[in-house]
C-alpha cells in the first residue's frame, strides 16, 4: 500500500506578512519588442561574499539603466534585436560595469552565469562570428565586449578555422569586469569513416557541403571545485534524420553516406575533440559532457538514455542542474509520452523512468564520473489531457545536506494525483510547491506549497534557502491561498509574489500586491545573502515594491532588480511549534577548596547544545563557559542555561550552590596569584596566593603605566586599546609579573 505523505502545512488564524522592507529597485527599460516577442529577460544571476550581484541577461540593442545605455549608440543597427549583458551591481544598487555582445540579428542569446571560486564569474552565451566566407546570411559585424568587428580581417578567430559562423562562448572575468579568458566552441559529426557530414538546409546550395556544425548547447553548465567544466547539450545524434519542407523543419539532418560515428568539438579554431558515439540515439537525447579546465580535453561524456527513443509529442527537456560541495550532479529534466520504462545510461542498468506516463518530471543524480547514481520522479495519475508539471531551477544547502527543487502544476483541468517514486504528494491542480530532499541518497525531507486561483504557469521558477527559509519568487493569476488566507490580484489579472517557508514547509510569511497588470517573465531569480534577498523578473505594468513604484509605459516587459533586506534573515527562523523538548543534565557537586581553581565544569544538554554559565557573585567565582574559576572562599550560585535554536526550545535552567572552603594562607603562600582570561577583552580575574595584594600595576609595551585598579577581584581593561601589556601584583612579600594580550 502506498504511503501517504502530508504536508506539513500551518493553518494559523492569521499569518504575518513581511515588512515592506525594499532598499532599493532599479529596472532596465527601452524599446525591445521583436516580432511582438519581448527580449528583455535576465536569464542568469550570482552574489559574490561581498553581496555585489552580477547578471546575464538578453536586451534590446538601445536598453538602458538609470538612464546609461547598455550599447553605443554608434554599433547599433536596428532597435529590435537582440543584445547580450554581462552587468555587476553594487549592493547598494550602482551599475559599477557592464558589457555587451552584439551583431545586429538575433541570433545573441544568453545561457547561464556561475561563480567560479570568489575571484571571478564565468558566462555561457551564444552567438555568431562576422564572416564573409559564404555566410551571407549572418551580420559581418560583431560588438564584442568593448570592440566592434567589421570581418575583413576583424576577427576573434582565423577564417579558415571557422566550421560554423554559431559559436557557444565561455567568457571569464574577473570580478571588475575584465575579460581573462575566452573559449569558442562549436559542434559538428564525422562518419564512420571519418568523413564531415554535410549540412542539408533551407539556407541555400551554398551550403550543401557545410561540416554540420552549430552551437554547442542550448542548456546550461557548471564547473567543479578542481575547474572542470559539465556542459549538457541538447543531442542531434540520428541514425537518419529527414527535411520537411512544408514546414522548414531542420532540426533533423540527413546522412547520405555511411551512419553518424563520432561527434566533433571545436575549440578556439585550434584543435578538434572527438567523442565516439556508442550507440544510435535520437534528438530527444540529451548528453553531459566534462571537460578538462581551458577546454584541452574531453574528460567523459555520457548520454543520459541509453538508446534512441520515440516520442509522439515532445522530447526531454533539461531545465537546469547544480552541483554540490563533492561535485554531484543534479539534473532537472521534463518530458511528454513516454513509451514505458526508459533506461537511464551509465547507471548499471538500475535507474529507469516510469512507465508510460502521460507526462513527468525527473531529477538525476550523477557522480563526478558521470555515474548515474539516484533518481527522482514526478508523474500524473489519470487525465484525459497532459496538464503542465514541472521540476524547475534547484538550490543546494550543504550545510544541512539538502536539495531544495521548486516545481509547478498548472493548467486548469483536474489532475487525481502526483506520485513521488511510488508515494502520492497531496499536491492539488495549480499549486506552486517545492520538495527538500537528502543529497545522499534523494529522498523526501519535507516540501512547501502555495495554491494559486487558477493558473501558475509563472510558477516559482528559482527559490534560494538559508537559515531555516525557503525564499521563492513566484506568480499567479487571480488569487492566491496562503493558509487560511486568499490573496486577490489587482484587477483580477496576474500578480507577483514573494514568499517564506521554513525547512520544514510551514509558511513564514507573504509580500504580493506588486500590482503587475499582466502576467511577468518566469525568468525570474532570488539569492539570499545574510540580511538582503535579490530579486529579479519583469512586469508589464506599473508595479509596487513596498514604498517604490515602478512606472512603465511602453510595450513590453520591464526588467526590474529588488533588493529585500529584514535583518532577521540573518538568523536562523525559530517556529516554536516545530522545535524540540531538551533539558540540562548536571549531576557535579559544587565543593572545592580555593587550590582547587580551575575547575571544569561538566553540565550536558540532551540536544548537544553548549551550555551557558553564570555565577550568582562573581566576587566568589567566574565561569569561562567550561571551566569555574575560584576567587575567594564563600557561598553562591552557579546556573546552568542553553537558549534554544530554530530545532530546540530553551532548557529548563538548573541551579546549584557552590561552597568554596578557605584552606588557610600557609597552604597559598608558596603559589603565584593566577589571572584569567588571558588573551583578554574586557576583565580580567585575580585569584590571589593567600598574601593580601598591595597594589596592581600595568605597563604597556612602550613602558607607558596605565590606570587601572583592582576591585573584587576584577580589574577591568576594555579601555585601553588591543596590545601587549605587563602587570605587576604586588603582595606583602612580593612582586609577580604577567605578560597579559588585550584584545
Amino acid at each position: 500500500m502506498k504511503k501517504f505523505i502530508s504536508l506539513l502545512f500551518l493553518l494559523a488564524a492569521s499569518l504575518p506578512a513581511f515588512s515592506q522592507h525594499f532598499d532599493w529597485v532599479k529596472t532596465y527599460t527601452g524599446e525591445e519588442v521583436t516580432y511582438g516577442v519581448t527580449t528583455n529577460q535576465i536569464l542568469g544571476s550570482c552574489v559574490d561574499s561581498a553581496g555585489n550581484l552580477y547578471i546575464l541577461g538578453e536586451f534590446s540593442p538601445q536598453a538602458q539603466f538609470c538612464g546609461e545605455r547598455l550599447l553605443p549608440m554608434e554599433v547599433i543597427t536596428t532597435p529590435i534585436k537582440r543584445a547580450i549583458v554581462i552587468a555587476k551591481l553594487s549592493p547598494s544598487g550602482d551599475l559599477l560595469w557592464h558589457k555587451a555582445i552584439y551583431n545586429g540579428k538575433e541570433s545573441c542569446y544568453a545561457h547561464a552565469l556561475r561563480m567560479v571560486g570568489d575571484s571571478s564569474i564565468m558566462a555561457m552565451v551564444r552567438f555568431c562570428l562576422p564572416f564573409d566566407n559564404g555566410y551571407s546570411q549572418f551580420e559581418k559585424r560583431l560588438y564584442y565586449l568593448d570592440t566592434l568587428l567589421m570581418g575583413n580581417g576583424d576577427y576573434l578567430m582565423p577564417t579558415d578555422s571557422v566550421e560554423s559562423p554559431v559559436y557557444t562562448a565561455f567568457i571569464t572575468f574577473d570580478l571588475d569586469g575584465n575579460a581573462v579568458e575566452r573559449h569558442l566552441l562549436c559542434v559538428g559529426y564525422t562518419d564512420t569513416n571519418g568523413n564531415a557530414l554535410t549540412w542539408r538546409s533551407t539556407l541555400g546550395s551554398a551550403y550543401t557541403d557545410q561540416l554540420r556544425a552549430e552551437a554547442l548547447s542550448w542548456e546550461s553548465f557548471n564547473v567543479d571545485n578542481e575547474g572542470n567544466i559539465y556542459v549538457v547539450r541538447q543531442s542531434g545524434d540520428a541514425v537518419y534524420g529527414q527535411y520537411n519542407h512544408s514546414t522548414n523543419d531542420v532540426s533533423w539532418w540527413r546522412i547520405d553516406e555511411g551512419t553518424i560515428g563520432a561527434l566533433k568539438i571545436v575549440v578556439d579554431g585550434t584543435h578538434n575533440i572527438f567523442y565516439p558515439i556508442p550507440y544510435p540515439t535520437s534528438t530527444g537525447n540529451q548528453q553531459i559532457l566534462k571537460f578538462s579546465p581551458h577546454f584541452d580535453s574531453l574528460i567523459d561524456a555520457v548520454y543520459v538514455f541509453d538508446s534512441a527513443l520515440t516520442y509522439t509529442i515532445n522530447s526531454p527537456n533539461v531545465i537546469a542542474f547544480e552541483m554540490d560541495a563533492q561535485n554531484n550532479l543534479y539534473i532537472n529534466m521534463e518530458g511528454l509520452h513516454f513509451p514505458g520504462r526508459v533506461p537511464i545510461a551509465n547507471s548499471n542498468n538500475s535507474l529507469h523512468l516510469g512507465d508510460s506516463a502521460l507526462r513527468t518530471t525527473w531529477v538525476l543524480k550523477y557522480n563526478s564520473n558521470l555515474e548515474a547514481t539516484g533518481l527522482v520522479q514526478l508523474s500524473y495519475g489519470t487525465a484525459t489531457r497532459p496538464p503542465q508539471m514541472l521540476l524547475l531551477f534547484p538550490y543546494i544547502d550543504n550545510s544541512t545536506n539538502s536539495l531544495f527543487i521548486p516545481g509547478l502544476v498548472g493548467w486548469t483541468e483536474t489532475v487525481n494525483h502526483i506520485i513521488y517514486n511510488n508515494d502520492t504528494l497531496d499536491l492539488p491542480n495549480e499549486t506552486i510547491f517545492w520538495l527538500r530532499l537528502d543529497l545522499d541518497d534523494l529522498h523526501l525531507l519535507s516540501y512547501g506549497r502555495a495554491l494559486t486561483g487558477e493558473d501558475c504557469k509563472g510558477g516559482a521558477p528559482r527559490i534560494a534557502a538559508s537559515n531555516n527559509r525557503v525564499h521563492a519568487q513566484f506568480h499567479f493569476l487571480y488569487s492566491l491561498i496562503w493558509g487560511d488566507s486568499t490573496i486577490y490580484a489587482p484587477y483580477s489579472n496576474w500578480d507577483i509574489a514573494y514568499a517564506a517557508w521554513d525547512y520544514d514547509g510551514r509558511e513564514i510569511g507573504i509580500f504580493s500586491r506588486y500590482n503587475t497588470g499582466y502576467q511577468g517573465n518566469i525568468y525570474s531569480d532570488i539569492h539570499a545573502l545574510d540580511s538582503t534577498v535579490y530579486l529579479t523578473g519583469s512586469i508589464w505594468e506599473n508595479a509596487t515594491f513596498g514604498d517604490i513604484t515602478i512606472t512603465h509605459n511602453q510595450n513590453a516587459s520591464r526588467v526590474y532588480i529588488a533588493k529585500y533586506v529584514d535583518p532577521e534573515f540573518a538568523h536562523p527562523y525559530v517556529h516554536p511549534s516545530g522545535r524540540q523538548e531538551q533539558s540540562i543534565v548536571w549531576q557535579q557537586e559544587l565543593s572545592f577548596n580555593l587550590t582547587d581553581s580551575p575547575i571544569l565544569i561538566t553540565a550536558n544538554a540532551t540536544s548537544g547544545l553548549p551550555i551557558t554559565y553564570t555565577c550568582n557573585d562573581s566576587s566568589i567565582a567566574y565561569s569561562d563557559g567550561t571551566m569555574l574559576y575560584l576567587l575567594r572562599n564563600g557561598t553562591t550560585t552557579v546556573t546552568a542555561s542553553q537558549q534554544g535554536d530554530y530545532y530546540f526550545l530553551p532548557a529548563e535552567p538548573v541551579t546549584k550552590t557552590l561552597q568554596v572552603n578557605d584552606v588557610g594562607t600557609d597552604a597559598l603562600a608558596n603559589s603565584s596569584p593566577q589571572i584569567f582570561p588571558n588573551p583578554v577583552s574586557d576583565a580580567l580575574f585575580v585569584i590571589p596566593n593567600g598574601e593580601p595584594i598591595t597594589a596592581v600595576r600595568l605597563l604597556s609595551s612602550l613602558g607607558r603605566q596605565e590606570q587601572v585598579t583592582l576591585s573584587n577581584n576584577k580589574i577591568n581593561l576594555s579601555h585601553l586599546p588591543a596590545g601587549v601589556y605587563f602587570l605587576s601584583i604586588i603582595t606583602t612579600s612580593n612582586n609577580f609579573q604577567f605578560k597579559i594580550l588585550k584584545k
